[in-house]
C-alpha cells in the first residue's frame, strides 16, 4: 500500500512538471505560403473584318433626266440587291473609286462626258450606257440607243398617222435639210402617208399633190422657220409632222394657234397639248426593260436598238380604234415588213 502511494505521487509530479514548463517559441514569425493555382490563359478572339459585297452603280450626273433617274433607281435598287450587291447612285466616278469600292456594274445616263475614259481604264467593270452617244464598242460595254435613232421608222408612222386623221390628205412635214436623220424622216413621212392614202388626191381646192414638205438647215433662224411653216399653211395643210430638231417652241405655238394638228417626237409644251396628236418617241426605258435580264445574266458588248413608243396621245383626235391600227403598223415597221422609203421620193 505504501509502495502504491509512492508511485502515484511520482506520476503526479511528472504530469504537473510537463504542464507548467516553459513553452519554447521561435524568435522569427514565418508567413504561411498559400498555393494559388495558375489560371488558364484567356484567349480573346478578335473578329476579322467581313468584306463588303461588291457595288452596282447608277451613274447619273446632276443634268441627267430626273424622271428617268427616279424610275431606274426604283428598278435597280431591288435587282442589284437581289444579285447580292450593294446599290449606289453616284453623280460621278473615277477609276480609283471603282477599284477601291469593288464596283462591278455601272449603268450610265447622259450626259456622261468622261465615260469613255472610265470604260477603258476599268476593264473588269461591266458598263451599260443608256442613250450616251460617241462611245466606241468595248468588250465590257453594252449600249442602248447609242446609234442613230430610227427616224425613218418615226417618219413613216407620222405620215401614216397624219393621213389617217386628216380630211382630204392635206398633210405636211417640216424637216432639216443638212441632217441625215432629218432627210430620212422627211422621205419616210411621204412614204407613210402614201401607204395609207395612195395618190392622196384632194377632192376640193387647193389642188396640190400631198403630202408637202419644207426643210431648212439646222442653223435657221426662228423667223425662217415661221416662214417655212406659213408656206405649208397657205397650201391648205392641216396636219404637220415636226421632225425633232426643226424649229423651236415658237414654231410649235404658231402652228397650234393656226389650228394645225401636230405630230412630233418629243413631249409637247403644256400650252399646245390640245393641238398635239401624239408623240412618236424613242423609248430607252422600254429597251432597258427588255435587255436588263440579259445584262444581269452576263451579256456584254451588246448594242441594243431603241423601239418607238406612242405617248402623249390626244384622245379627242386619235381614237382607241385608230390607235390600235397605228400600233399594228408599228409592229410591221419594226419587223421590217414595210418599205420605209419608197422609190422616187424627193
Amino acid at each position: 500500500m505504501k509502495i502504491f502511494q509512492q508511485v502515484l505521487w511520482i506520476s503526479l509530479v511528472i504530469v504537473l512538471a510537463g504542464c507548467g514548463g516553459a513553452v519554447a517559441t521561435s524568435s522569427s514569425t514565418e508567413t504561411p505560403v498559400v498555393e494559388v493555382p495558375t489560371p488558364e490563359p484567356t484567349v480573346t478572339e478578335i473578329p476579322t473584318a467581313t468584306s463588303l459585297p461588291p457595288v452596282g452603280v447608277l451613274l447619273a450626273s446632276p443634268d441627267a433626266d430626273p424622271q428617268i433617274v427616279e424610275i431606274l433607281q426604283n428598278e435597280l435598287s431591288q435587282s442589284i440587291t437581289d444579285a447580292g450587291m450593294r446599290f449606289q447612285v453616284r453623280p460621278s466616278l473615277s477609276p480609283e473609286s471603282i477599284t477601291a469600292e469593288d464596283i462591278q456594274w455601272v449603268i450610265a445616263l447622259p450626259p456622261a462626258p468622261d465615260l469613255a475614259t472610265l470604260i477603258a481604264s476599268s476593264p473588269d467593270t461591266r458598263f451599260l450606257a443608256i442613250g450616251v452617244g460617241d462611245l466606241e464598242p468595248a468588250p465590257n460595254l453594252s449600249m442602248i440607243g447609242s446609234s442613230s435613232d430610227r427616224f425613218d421608222q418615226q417618219g413613216f408612222l407620222a405620215g401614216y398617222l397624219a393621213a389617217m386623221l386628216t380630211p382630204d390628205w392635206r398633210v405636211g412635214v417640216i424637216s432639216i435639210a443638212d441632217n441625215e436623220a432629218g432627210q430620212l424622216a422627211r422621205k419616210s413621212f411621204i412614204t407613210g402617208a402614201k401607204y395609207y392614202c395612195g395618190f392622196c388626191s384632194p377632192a376640193y381646192p387647193p389642188f396640190y399633190e400631198y403630202p408637202l414638205y419644207v426643210q431648212l438647215n439646222g442653223g435657221a433662224t426662228g423667223d425662217e422657220w415661221l416662214a417655212a411653216a406659213d408656206f405649208l399653211l397657205q397650201r391648205g395643210i392641216t396636219t404637220i409632222y415636226v421632225v425633232p430638231g426643226a424649229g423651236d417652241g415658237i414654231l410649235l405655238n404658231f402652228l397650234a394657234q393656226s389650228g394645225i394638228q401636230i405630230i412630233g417626237g418629243d413631249t409637247p409644251p403644256d400650252d399646245i397639248r390640245d393641238a398635239w396628236i401624239a408623240t412618236l418617241g424613242f423609248s430607252s426605258l422600254d429597251a432597258f426593260y427588255t435587255f436588263w435580264p440579259e445584262f444581269s445574266a452576263g451579256a456584254d458588248g451588246q448594242n441594243v436598238s431603241v423601239p418607238i413608243s406612242i405617248s402623249n396621245i390626244n384622245a379627242n383626235i386619235l381614237s382607241p380604234g385608230k390607235q390600235r391600227l397605228l400600233e399594228e403598223v408599228l409592229v410591221m415597221v419594226q419587223g421590217n415588213e414595210i418599205e420605209l422609203i419608197g422609190r422616187n421620193i424627193p
